[in-house]
C-alpha cells in the first residue's frame, strides 16, 4: 500500500505537467457551451479556434457562427500558412453563406474571395450591383458574368480587358479604343490585341501613342519578331529592365559587343532580377574585349550568387536582431508537452500576425514546430532564414555522395523551404521537388523501387544521389562551373543544359542566351543560398 500511495505521489506530478493550459482545456473538451465561452471571452489564437469549432453549431444564430468564421477567415488569410488543412477558402465559404443567411453586408466581402466559383458569382449578382460588383467580378477573374451584367458603353476599360483574357481579341478592340479616348492606357491594350490578331503595323501605331516604358518593351517585341533588330533595340532602350535585357542579346548576336556592354554595365546598376545577371555577363565580355576599366567596374557590381563564379563571396546575411521571449512563449511550451503541435503553432501564427515585429523570437517556435516555409518568411533576409533542419540525413547522404552539406542545405531551400510536403503547379512533389519520373529515373539508380516522395529522408537521400549524378554528367567542367552545370540541369534537366551548351560553344554563353528565364534565376537563388549557409553557422 505504501509503494502504491509512493508511485501516485511521483506520477501526479507528471500527470499536472502534461495538463492543458487554459482556455485549451475547454477546448479539449469540446462541449458546445465551453467552447461559447471561450469564443466570447477568451482571447488571441484560442478564441479565433473556439468559434471556428462553433461553426458548424446549428444551434447557434447564423450571425454568431458567421462572425466566428468571419474572423478565422481573416487570421487565415493574414498569416497565410502552408499547412494542410489551414486553407483560407474554406473559412471564406463557411463565412459567406453564414453571413449571406444573417443578411450581414460583409457577405459580399467573403463571396469575392471564392470568386471565379459559379457559386460566389451568383452570390455576388444577388447581393451586389454597379461599379462594386463590376470591379469585383473583374478582381475575381469571372469574365464571362461581368461581360453579361455591364451594360453596354459603361466602362469600357473592364470590357476590353474581359474580352482580352477570354482571347475574344478583335471583340476588344473597339472598347480599347473607346477606353484610349479617356485614357492612354488604353493603346497598350489595343496594341496587344492587334499584335495577337497579326495586325503587327497597327500594333506599332497603337503602342506608340502611349509613352510609357512598358509600351516601348510591346515595341520592341513586335520590332523584334518582325527582323527590325535595330529599330527593336531602340525601343528597348527606352523601356523595362527586361527589355534592356533583351536588347543586350540582339546586340550581342549583332556582334555590336562594345555597346551591348554598356547596356549590361547600365542594368547591372539598377534594381531587377537581371542586375547580377548583367554584371557578369559584363565582366566576361569586358575580358574579351580587354577593356579592364569596364572589367572591373561589373566586378564591383556583382553581388549575390552568381559572384562565386568568379570567386567573389556574398555579403553574408544580416544578424537578427535581439528581442525578448514573446509572451506565449509559456503557453506554446505547454501545448508543445501536451502534444497539441497544430494548437501551438496557432498560438505562434497568432503572435506574428499580431505583431509581426516579434519575428526574431518567433521564428525559433516555428522551427521547431516544422513550419519552415513561414519561418523563413517572416525571418528573410537575415541569418535566421537559412535553418539547418533534418541534419543528420543532410549531412550523412552529403557525405555519401561527396557533396557539400551547405550545397544539400541550399538546394533544398530554395526547392521547398524545407516543406515535405510540398506540391508545385507543375507536380514536383516534395522536399527536393521531384517530378514522378525524376523520382522513378533516381530509384533506377539507386536499385530499389520509387519510395514516397514526401518521405523527408527519402527526398534528402535522392535529392543527393540525383545532385552527385548530375555533376558527373557535367564532368567537363571543373569546380563552380562544374556546379552551375549541375544545378541549371537540375532545374531545367540534363539534356536542356548539356544541348544548350553545346549550341552556344560556351558554358558562360549558354547561361546568358538560354531560352527559358527559370533556370538562369533558380542558378542565382541556389548559389546564393550556398554562399549563405557557408557563412551562417
Amino acid at each position: 500500500m505504501g509503494r502504491l500511495l509512493l508511485l501516485l505521489i511521483l506520477f501526479l506530478p507528471s500527470c499536472r505537467a502534461q495538463e492543458l493550459p487554459e482556455p485549451y482545456a475547454l477546448l479539449e473538451s469540446g462541449r458546445p457551451e465551453a467552447l461559447r465561452q471561450v469564443a466570447l471571452g477568451g482571447e488571441g489564437y484560442a478564441r479565433l479556434l473556439a468559434g471556428w469549432l462553433l461553426v458548424d453549431e446549428e444551434a447557434l444564430p447564423p450571425a454568431e457562427r458567421g462572425e466566428y468564421a468571419w474572423r478565422y477567415a481573416l487570421f487565415l488569410e493574414g498569416v497565410r500558412p502552408f499547412e494542410p488543412g489551414w486553407e483560407a477558402k474554406e473559412a471564406w465559404r463557411k463565412a459567406a453563406s453564414l453571413l449571406q443567411a444573417a443578411g450581414d453586408p460583409r457577405a459580399f466581402s467573403a463571396w469575392e474571395r471564392l470568386l471565379p466559383e459559379e457559386e460566389a458569382v451568383a452570390a455576388l449578382l444577388s447581393l451586389g450591383a454597379g461599379e462594386r460588383l463590376w470591379e469585383a467580378l473583374f478582381r475575381g477573374r469571372a469574365y464571362q458574368a461581368l461581360l453579361r451584367v455591364l451594360p453596354e458603353g459603361v466602362r469600357p476599360d473592364l470590357r476590353a480587358q474581359a474580352l482580352f483574357r477570354l482571347s475574344r481579341f478583335a471583340e476588344a478592340l473597339p472598347h480599347y479604343r473607346s477606353w484610349a479616348e479617356s485614357d492612354p492606357r488604353g493603346h497598350l491594350g489595343l496594341g496587344y490585341a492587334l499584335w495577337r490578331l497579326g495586325r503587327r503595323e497597327e500594333a506599332l501605331l497603337a503602342f506608340a501613342r502611349y509613352d510609357h516604358p512598358e509600351s516601348r518593351y510591346a515595341q520592341g517585341r513586335v520590332l523584334e519578331e518582325m527582323g527590325r533588330l535595330l529599330e527593336a533595340v531602340a525601343a528597348y532602350r527606352k523601356s523595362t529592365p527586361e527589355g534592356l535585357w533583351r536588347a543586350t542579346a540582339l546586340l550581342e548576336r549583332q556582334g555590336l559587343l562594345r555597346e551591348a556592354l554598356g547596356l549590361y554595365l547600365e542594368l547591372a546598376r539598377a534594381e531587377s532580377s537581371y542586375a547580377d545577371d548583367a554584371a557578369l555577363r559584363a565582366y566576361l565580355l569586358a575580358g574579351r574585349l580587354g577593356l579592364e576599366e569596364e572589367r572591373f567596374r561589373a566586378y564591383a557590381l556583382l553581388s549575390g550568387g552568381l559572384g562565386l563564379l568568379l570567386g567573389k563571396e556574398p555579403s553574408p546575411p544580416l544578424p537578427a536582431p535581439e528581442v525578448p521571449l514573446p509572451l506565449e512563449a509559456p503557453l506554446v511550451e505547454a501545448l508543445i508537452r501536451a502534444g497539441k503541435e497544430a494548437w501551438a503553432r496557432g498560438e505562434v501564427r497568432y503572435a506574428l500576425w499580431q505583431r509581426p515585429q516579434d519575428w526574431p523570437a518567433l521564428v525559433p517556435f516555428l522551427y521547431r514546430l516544422g513550419a519552415y516555409r513561414e519561418g523563413i518568411r517572416a525571418a528573410w533576409p537575415t541569418a535566421m532564414a537559412y535553418p539547418r533542419p533534418y541534419r543528420a540525413w543532410v549531412e550523412g547522404y552529403a557525405q555519401r555522395e561527396g557533396l557539400d552539406p551547405d550545397l544539400l542545405y541550399a538546394l533544398l531551400h530554395v526547392e521547398s523551404r524545407f516543406d515535405p510536403l510540398a506540391v508545385s503547379p507543375t507536380g514536383a512533389l516534395g522536399l527536393a521537388q521531384f517530378l514522378r519520373s525524376t523520382w522513378a529515373d533516381v530509384a533506377r539508380m539507386l536499385g530499389e523501387p520509387p519510395a514516397d516522395p514526401f518521405d523527408p529522408e527519402a527526398s534528402i537521400r535522392y535529392a543527393a544521389r540525383y545532385l552527385r549524378w548530375l555533376l558527373e554528367r557535367c564532368a567537363a567542367f571543373e569546380g563552380l562551373e562544374q556546379l552551375a552545370c549541375a544545378l541549371t540541369a537540375y532545374n531545367g534537366g540534363i539534356g536542356y543544359t548539356l544541348r544548350g551548351i553545346a549550341r552556344e560553344g560556351d558554358l558562360y554563353a549558354f547561361l546568358r542566351f538560354q531560352e527559358r528565364d527559370e533556370p538562369r534565376e533558380y542558378l542565382a537563388k541556389v548559389l546564393a543560398a550556398y554562399a549563405a549557409y557557408r557563412a551562417t553557422p
